[in-house]
């Protein structure tokens, strides 16, 4: 956190925020949300009902508060509070994480003073100025710094997470995927996060596989995960992408097929050319392939230290620094249409 900046987030009820930003000492205020994409006409009705109620909350709270700026992170739920932002008058600040803008960043983007951009490919979908700053990711994983070799003899540690989201094609092919390396002669643990629904089915195919595995529904710790693994089976997030960056981990990256605007085969994409990590659709999966690949970082220390380079290529250690400073000057320059704002109750 910087110091003397009071920090206040803003969420939904029905969020992973209520659990994590009180978790981590922060004050979380909850407002209506609801998203547009995915729901059909009576859903974006909803929608749009749901974002006028909590632009009202979120007005009131940034008064409160006495809120000097808001920064949205791209969700729905960031709507709210940014619109009751612009019609009081505050700087606002978006920061979009993806290779391709979101549907809230680009309807938002519209409207804000400036965008902050994790990949120099969505800057066309934006008018209003942007900055790439990359997309920051905790102080602990920060601090792993580069990953250690594998050591020889030992089993080659293999992380699984299909991300905040879970992802049920992980849970049903990683466990055959592994099978098949462990068939080829190679040692292997595992820690899979499954999405809460599979775990009893993950657990059975892992164990039937003949694969130690430790299956679990969430990840609290995941510098700890991080510093443990030597591999990485995983969705596309931009989150995720940015912290295998900073610990330089070698990864196989499987984007949800579900992800809105198919977002995530944009970050695979776009982190792949950039890293020469390994990456493929849903529908394009190849286990014989897959296992290969797997297999010859294990049996090869150069060819892993390779990967791990190539990973640590995107590594943006003072991403949250560029951040701050962002917002640090729209403070200090508003925007003219920031000047005109309503600041009336």
């Amino acid at each position: 956190m910087v110091p003397d900046v009071d920090v206040l987030f803003v969420g939904t009820a029905g969020g992973f925020e209520t659990r994590l930003v009180p978790s981590h000492g922060h004050r979380l205020a909850v407002i209506r949300a609801a998203p547009l994409l995915g729901v059909g006409l009576t859903g974006k009705v909803w929608a749009v009902i749901a974002t006028i109620v909590g632009a009202a909350q979120a007005r009131r709270i940034l008064r409160r508060h006495s809120v000097q700026l808001v920064l949205g992170l791209g969700n729905y739920a960031c709507a709210p509070a940014v619109l009751a932002a612009r019609s009081l008058g505050l700087p606002t600040v978006l920061h979009e994480a993806n290779a391709v803008a979101g549907l809230a960043n680009r309807l938002l983007g519209r409207i804000v003073d400036r965008v902050l951009l994790g990949y120099g490919s969505a800057a066309g979908a934006f008018t209003c100025p942007t900055t790439v700053t990359g997309t920051p990711v905790r102080p602990e994983i920060l601090a792993l710094g580069e990953p250690s070799q594998p050591h020889g003899g030992a089993p080659f540690r293999i992380l699984v997470s299909g991300g905040s989201q879970g992802s049920r094609f992980l849970d049903d092919r990683v466990p055959h995927l592994l099978a098949r390396v462990v068939r080829a002669g190679h040692a292997l643990e595992v820690r899979h996060q499954a999405a809460e629904r599979d775990l009893e089915r993950v657990e059975a195919a892992y164990a039937g596989a003949g694969v130690r595995a430790l299956v679990v529904p969430f990840i609290d710790d995941m510098a700890e995960a991080y510093a443990w693994a030597d591999f990485a089976v995983v969705t596309a997030g931009a989150v995720t992408l940015s912290e295998l960056a900073a610990v330089g981990l070698p990864a196989l990256l499987v984007p949800l097929a579900s992800a809105a605007l198919d977002h995530q085969a944009a970050n695979a994409r776009a982190f792949a050319e950039a890293t020469g990590v390994r990456w493929v659709h849903e529908d394009a999966w190849d286990a014989d392939g897959l296992a290969a690949h797997v297999a010859s970082l294990i049996a090869s220390s150069a060819a892993w230290s390779e990967a791990s380079a190539g990973v640590r290529r995107l590594a943006r250690t003072d991403a949250a620094a560029a951040v701050v400073r962002a917002c640090e000057a729209v403070i200090r320059t508003p925007s003219p249409s920031a000047a005109r704002g309503s600041r009336a109750p």
